[in-house]
């Protein structure tokens, strides 16, 4: 058993959190709400132009069959402009408000209200003109019905509603302090909520075009409009005319190329932001268990965590390296439990939408009665864009709920697919590659070893280096090649020094001239500066090409040496800085990489020995220019 120091000593690091890991779930609050405001503020106000666009119900006579629309009383058509009116008013002041023209406690109030007006104005009149058409339906001879017009204005009512409520937690979390009262979404971010609104844009406007071209009624020409451009290919409408094909061409080139766009951007967005904020804070609560494990006698985490405690006659440098040991190992697991953890999210998103389809298409069955399995064919079918066509949408509830539903589905299925590359895939490519050094394709290492290996190696383990093994082999190659250059940096001659910096040569001459005449002082700090720009310009090297380095404990020694010695002076035992790796500021815990954190740190370092060296130190031969 531990001692009671032990146990205070890990409650103590447990306890060191920083407001801003403990405040990392309000980054849902404070980005990706007002996010998916500004994506589907624009399609909810596109479903409220559908409303608007056509009659909310038709009949058609027992006799003839003939299909007629019923006029809208004016005050359906008044009431449910006044709804859309209000929410085109709350999407610009959301638009202006993220482009930081209009502040936030002005623009938030406004948001909230129109779209709570918005949905509160077609709530009422929905379920008012529901109950009149079920008062007026009692004609044998006749039979009447809601079309999509109707069921359109039902989800942008309840977008709406949904948006408003998110944005008001939003606004909760800025009143708590949280983080600042404004809206902190980057130009990229921004691009896609620009890029959103062009495709709805180009989805109706497209639709209206088609609509005249081919005699379809509006909304059959949306509902053709979004299987097109989502390339799922229904084929139940299709132009039939020269005009209406020739303008195929260019019309679904354009809307592809803008799909294009918005999927690009939901992964770069949505998806890298996401799994940031995903490690930081699954990296500090593995970190949080495996502390508090660590420090009781548990025989079945020995193999998998250092021991925290200090062991007998143990010096601070080898405490630190087990502490970086340690960390290391925390930063591997979290890792691996975040690619997990965001595929089994994405999964199960994705599979409640491909339920909730297919119970919408199995429920309604107006035309066609369709079986719940063939509901699951024929939803499975459309998120995956395959579109045999042997199914369809049949009723004006199908597919109004069809072009709802499939533009829900592109953020869904583009987050499943990437998580699904990012975790099975990779599983199975490298099983894959070492089924083939086994049989067909052998490597460097014998079969034997392979098999040694395999054997040795639990699956943990190997899923555990195979989730920090994140690099090509190119790259890794180019990684040597540059440590290897830059170890050997103090060794070029002369004749090499032109290549360097302009700025770091100059140090490396002021060093070897205060060499010269014997000053010591100026001669450290100019080696320390030298040091210090060779070093960034290193990171800058790996930050270009995009390499994820991971250096070990010696040369981690060697950078905080760097960042924290005074004119190239070291701290702690034995040369080695006073460092604690286990604690919030840890460089291996959070969401930078190893490269990025030390890009930043050795410029701080940088600028503050260059401020200081400015205002204090002085060499003679600058002492001498002043007198």
């Amino acid at each position: 058993m531990v001692n009671e120091n032990s146990q205070d000593e890990a409650q103590n690091i447990i306890e060191e959190v920083p407001h801003h890991a403990l405040s990392a779930w309000w980054w849902l609050a404070s980005t990706a709400y007002p996010l998916l405001a500004g994506t589907l503020g624009p399609m909810a106000s596109a479903f409220s132009i559908c409303s608007l666009s056509q009659e909310w119900s038709m009949e058609s006579e027992a006799g003839n069959g003939q299909i007629r629309g019923i006029g809208d009383p004016d005050w359906v058509i008044v009431v449910n402009a006044i709804s859309l009116g209000c929410a085109i008013i709350s999407n610009f002041v959301l638009l202006w408000g993220m482009a930081r023209r209009i502040a936030f406690s002005i623009a938030q109030p406004i948001i909230i209200i129109g779209w709570y007006i918005s949905s509160l104005l077609l709530t009422c009149l929905l379920c008012i003109f529901a109950a009149s058409k079920a008062q007026s339906g009692s004609d044998s001879s006749t039979h009447r019905w809601l079309t999509g017009s109707y069921y359109y204005g039902a989800f942008a009512a309840g977008l709406y509603f949904l948006l408003s409520s998110l944005l008001l937690i939003t606004v909760y979390g800025a009143y708590r302090g949280h983080y600042s009262g404004e809206f902190r979404l980057t130009t990229s971010q921004r691009s896609l909520m620009l890029q959103t609104i062009l495709f709805l844009i180009y989805l109706l406007g497209g639709a209206a075009v088609y609509a005249r071209i081919e005699g379809w009624r509006y909304l059959d020409a949306v509902y053709w409009a979004d299987f097109t451009l989502l390339t799922i290919g229904i084929g139940d409408f299709a132009p039939k005319t020269h005009k209406g094909r020739g303008l195929l061409f260019p019309y679904a080139v354009g809307g592809i190329l803008i799909l294009g766009l918005i999927v690009g951007s939901i992964r770069a967005q949505m998806l890298e932001k996401g799994r940031q904020k995903m490690a930081e804070t699954v990296t500090e609560r593995t970190r949080r268990f495996l502390v508090r494990e660590a420090v009781s006698d548990h025989q079945h985490l020995r193999d998998v965590v250092p021991r925290l405690q200090p062991e007998r006659d143990e010096s601070d440098r080898d405490r630190q390296r087990r502490e970086f040991q340690f960390m290391r190992r925390v930063r591997q697991i979290a890792t691996l439990e975040r690619k997990w953890i965001s595929l089994a999210t994405s999964l199960t998103v994705w599979t409640m939408l491909w339920f909730m389809g297919a119970i919408a298409f199995w429920l309604p069955g107006q035309n066609e009665k369709l079986t719940y399995f063939e509901a699951l064919y024929f939803a499975y079918t459309t998120l995956f864009t395959i579109g045999y066509g042997d199914f369809h949408a049949t009723s004006e509830w199908e597919r109004s709920f069809f072009v709802f539903w499939t533009l829900l589905a592109v953020p869904t299925v583009t987050l499943l697919i990437a998580n699904v590359g990012d975790t099975v895939v990779r599983t199975v490519r490298d099983f894959t590659i070492y089924l083939g050094e086994l049989t067909i394709l052998p490597g460097d290492k014998p079969i034997r070893e392979l098999i040694k290996d395999l054997s040795r190696l639990s699956w943990k383990e190997r899923f555990l280096t195979e989730a920090v093994a994140d690099k090509k082999p190119d790259e890794e190659d180019v990684e040597e090649a540059a440590a290897t250059a830059a170890e050997n940096a103090d060794q070029v001659d002369q004749g090499e020094e032109e290549e360097r910096n302009a700025i770091e040569a100059d140090e490396h001459k002021k060093e070897e001239s205060a060499r010269a005449r014997g000053d010591v002082t100026a001669e450290t700090i100019h080696h320390h500066h030298y040091l210090l720009f060779r070093e960034v310009r290193r990171m800058m090297d790996y930050a270009t090409r995009n390499l994820h380095k991971e250096f070990n404990y010696q040369e981690w020694e060697y950078f905080l040496n760097l960042i924290a010695s005074e004119g190239g002076e070291t701290d702690g035992d034995e040369g080695s800085p006073k460092w604690d790796w286990t604690g919030y500021k840890s460089p291996l815990l959070g969401q930078k990489t190893e490269v990025q954190w030390l890009l930043e740190a050795l410029t701080e370092a940088l600028e503050r020995e260059l401020r200081k060296a400015s205002r204090g130190y002085h060499s003679p031969e600058q002492s001498e220019s002043e007198q």
